[in-house]
Order: C-alpha cells, then structure tokens, then sequence
C-alpha cells in the first residue's frame, strides 16, 4: 500500500492510500471521515457537500458527506456530536494507517478508524468505539458510506434450508412507505435505487450474507463483512442499512449490539472493493446475479441443498463460526473476519474476460 499527504478538495492536511488501482482518501482536520474513493482515474465514488468542502471546526455536526464511523442505535443528540476537530493519524506495524477522533464529552466515546490494504484492490476498514466515560453504555459500531447519485443498492436477503420459523425480514422507518417505487422486492435480493427527486427514506435488512453494494454506471462498489448469527444488532435485527435522498445515498453496515464498560472497546470492519463492470439497469434478482456473476461455480460453492456434496462441510464451518463469534465480536478480532462471497472478484474477472475477447 503506498502511502502520500495530499490536498484534497479544501482539506490540506490529507492522507492518499493506494492499492493497486483503488485508492482512497482520509483527511485528518475532521471525522474519522473518508472523503475519497477512487477506482483507476475515474471519479470520486463518493459523495461530498460542496458546501462544506474544506471547512473545520463546526459547532454543531455537519454532514460533510464521505464515510464515517457512528455508533448505533441511532439517537437525536447521542449520535450528532460534532466530528469537526482534527484526528490523530498514526501508521500502525502491520502495515496500517490509524485515524482516531477526540474523546466525544457528551458521551465519553472514542471512535478510530483503522485502514489496511486487503488483497489487490481492496481495503480493510476496522470502525472502532471505546468508552471512555464513566458508565457502561450498549452500543454498535456502525459504518456509513455516503455515495454519489443515480445507483442502485443490493441487499442481499438471507438464505438457508427449510424450516419452521422465519429468517429474514425488512424494517422500515417511520418517513419510509414500502410503496416506494425505489425499492424492489426480489426472491433473492432487495434494491434501493437512487433517484434525483426521491425523498427521505431507509430501510433496513436482517442480512446475514455479509456483503451490499451499490451499482453506479460503470462500476461495482462492494462492502464485505462477518455476521455473527448468535448476537443481537440494533434497529430490529439489521446488519445492513440504506438511506437515501435527492442528492446521494448511503450505503451502512453494522456490528452488533455490545455492552461496553468504562475502558472497553468494539471493533466493525468493512472489506472495500470497487471493480469495473458492464453498465446495466438492475431491476431484479437475475440482472444482479448476471452481473456480478454470481451463478459461476467457484471453490465456495453458493448451493443451499442440502443433499449438496459440500453441505456437510459448510455445516461444520458453520458450527465453527459460532462459537467463537462472541469472542470475536468482544475482542474485535478483524483478523478472524471471514466475508462469505466475493461477488467483487467475480464481477472483475468477467471485465477483465470480456476486454480480453
């Protein structure tokens, strides 16, 4: 991962880290806050408020725009504190850059996020809470990407064999209609298509797939992360969120919920990867799996069958997930982090196959 400080957009004080042809940007006078992605020479894949390019030190919390680290559940004032002192960056032995905010005095949290190259193309984002007040608090580290116009988001719905009581399930918020020609409801995935006129919605998802992403034109932008299938997640059970506008949409995952005492800390971490793809209108489940090739056997092998060959194997691995994901999810052991498809992969591979032909 190559390293550099840049000026970026109003911000002098930036930090550039490139991997392979995806590159993002971190700037250090506010946040944690990311404020560039980057994938070859193509444009900022997310969305920032012109408004507040390059402004500091606001008395009051502005959404600059970016990816930012939250903690959840979601609260009026809990949640909006201020993000707009400087942070402390510091490159880490394995290979890291650190981006740690100041101590919040409303709520005694600190919150720091870690960056890591992961793979070719890839980037490790580790969201990390620690309460540095003087009670225990319940809380979530939550991830949100905030994205450029005129995509779609994928949720993926869960999976699983046959049974006798539900597995999956949508929540919506109070301002949301289910109605909402936005959404499209499939077998195998939910879609929250972005529109310029759309007003104020989210919806949420019990998704245990450990992945979304959201199709803008040419390009695929992938968060991966490890559900943990025995712990509780805020909002009604959702790991993965969307919220959208008229002006961007914000793609969110997150961790589980945790009791933290004075001096604890919980870790989230996303896997980015941003892949070129053919441009394509996604409108239901069999455009999405075309496009990020999701019906390609791999080494993983996708099947829900139970009499598949592999179910055995995947049962075992399952059983072994469990019991040690409490300690991971306590210990934020991002090292133990498992994302369970790599539709990026895929949707790369079918690029790079089809420039070839």
């Amino acid at each position: 991962m190559k390293i550099k400080k840049i000026a970026f957009q109003g911000w002098k004080n930036c930090i550039e880290l490139t991997n392979g042809d995806f590159r993002i940007v971190v700037t250090t006078e506010i946040g944690p806050r990311i404020v560039g992605a980057f994938l070859g020479k193509g444009a900022n894949l997310l969305y920032l408020d012109k408004k507040l390019l390059g402004t500091s030190n606001q008395s009051v919390w502005s959404n600059y725009g970016g990816h930012r680290i939250w903690h959840a559940p979601e609260d009026s004032v809990r949640s909006y504190c201020p993000d707009s002192r400087k942070v402390v960056v510091a490159e880490l032995r394995d290979g890291g850059v650190s981006f740690m905010a100041p101590r919040e005095e409303l709520t005694g949290i600190v919150k720091t996020v870690n960056v890591y190259p992961e793979g070719n193309n890839s980037f490790r984002i580790e969201h990390q809470i620690r309460n540095e007040g003087l009670w225990d608090i319940e809380a979530a580290a939550w991830g949100i990407t905030q994205l450029m116009p005129g995509g779609t988001a994928i949720l993926p719905m869960n999976h699983g064999p046959e049974g006798l009581v539900p597995n999956r399930s949508v929540n919506f918020w109070p301002y949301a209609r289910p109605s909402d020609p936005r959404f499209v409801y499939g077998d195998e995935f939910v879609l929250v298509k972005q529109t310029a006129k759309g007003a104020p919605t989210k919806i949420g998802l019990n998704s245990a797939e450990g992945w979304c992403a959201y199709i803008n034109k040419d390009v695929a932008f992938i968060k991966q992360f490890q559900y943990f299938d025995e712990n509780e997640y805020p909002d009604l059970g959702s790991s993965v969120e969307v919220y959208t506008e008229g002006g961007y949409l914000e793609l969110e995952t997150l961790g589980p919920l945790a009791i933290l005492e004075p001096g604890d800390e919980v870790t989230h971490s996303e896997y980015w990867t941003a892949a070129e793809i053919e441009p394509t209108e996604l409108n239901n489940d069999e455009d999405v799996i075309r496009l990020l090739g999701l019906d390609e056997e791999d080494d993983s092998c996708g099947c829900h069958d139970d009499d598949c060959c592999c179910h055995e194997e995947k049962k075992a691995a399952k059983s072994s997930k469990k019991a040690d994901s409490k300690a991971a999810a306590k210990e934020g052991d991002a090292k133990k982090a498992d994302a369970k498809k790599a539709p990026a992969k895929k949707a790369a591979a079918k690029k790079t196959a089809k420039k070839a032909k």
